[in-house]
C-alpha cells in the first residue's frame, strides 16, 4: 500500500495548475515579442502598439479631456516605450509598465499647461470650504458612479461630468475607479501623498455625485 502511495505521489505532484499555465505562457509570448522589438523587428513593435494603443488612449482621454491631447499623449507613450524598452525588467506586465509611461506623459502634458487645464481647491467657486471629513453626499445618490454606466444616457452624463472636474481630482478618480490603480501608486505617479490623494478622490467622488443627482434619482424612480 506505501509503495502504491508513493508511486501516485509524484503524479499527482506533477498536475499543473492551468491558470498559472496560461499565465506562464502569456509571459513567455510577450518576452519573446520584446525579445523581437529589440532586435528591430517592426512587426513587434507594431503588434506591441497594436496591443497597448486602445489603453492608453483612452486613459489620456480621461485625464485631459481632450481627443487632440490624447492623440499626442498616445505618440509620446510610445515613443518613450521603444526608446526604454531595453529597461523593461520584466518584474511587472508589460501592459502596467506602458500604462505607467502613458500616466507619466499625461500628467507632464497637463502640468506643462496648468493655467489651462489645473483649477487650485482654493480657486474653486464650487468647493467647500469645509474639511473632506465633513462633506456630506445626499442619501439619493449615495453610490458608486461607476454603477450608472448600466444606463447609456447616464454614462454619457457620468463622462461629461468627469470631464468637468478639475484636473487634480479627475486625475485621482480615473487613476482609482476607473484604472484600478493603488493609492500608493497614484501617490507616486502624482507627487502627493496618500492622505492628499485620498481627500482628492473624496472630493471628486461627491462632486461627481452632485453634478448626477437628479439622473441618480429619476434612474431610481424608474427602477422601483
Amino acid at each position: 500500500m506505501n509503495n502504491e502511495q508513493e508511486d501516485r505521489t509524484p503524479a499527482a505532484a506533477t498536475v499543473e495548475d492551468p491558470v498559472a499555465a496560461e499565465r506562464a505562457a502569456e509571459r513567455a509570448a510577450e518576452a519573446a515579442l520584446i525579445k523581437e522589438a529589440l532586435a528591430g523587428d517592426v512587426t513587434a513593435r507594431t503588434q506591441i502598439v497594436l496591443d497597448h494603443r486602445d489603453n492608453v488612449y483612452n486613459l489620456g482621454l480621461k485625464l485631459t479631456g481632450n481627443a487632440d491631447e490624447a492623440e499626442s499623449i498616445l505618440q509620446e507613450t510610445f515613443l518613450t516605450v521603444f526608446e526604454k524598452l531595453d529597461r523593461f525588467r520584466g518584474d511587472s506586465k508589460l501592459g502596467t509598465w506602458i500604462h505607467r509611461i502613458a500616466t507619466n506623459a499625461a500628467l507632464m502634458r497637463m502640468r506643462s499647461r496648468k493655467g489651462k487645464y489645473f483649477v487650485q481647491i482654493a480657486d474653486d467657486a464650487n468647493d467647500d470650504s469645509e474639511s473632506v471629513e465633513n462633506f456630506h453626499v445626499l442619501p439619493s445618490v449615495d453610490m458608486n458612479p461607476l454603477e450608472l454606466t448600466l444606463n447609456d444616457e447616464l454614462a454619457v452624463k457620468l463622462n461629461e461630468a468627469i470631464t468637468s472636474l478639475p484636473p487634480h481630482l479627475r486625475t485621482a478618480f480615473v487613476l482609482k475607479d476607473l484604472e484600478g490603480l493603488s493609492m500608493a501608486e497614484i501617490a507616486e505617479q502624482v507627487d502627493k501623498t496618500v492622505s492628499a490623494v485620498k481627500a482628492d478622490l473624496h472630493r471628486a467622488r461627491v462632486k461627481l455625485r452632485e453634478k448626477l443627482a437628479e439622473f441618480v434619482e429619476g434612474y431610481q424612480r424608474g427602477s422601483e
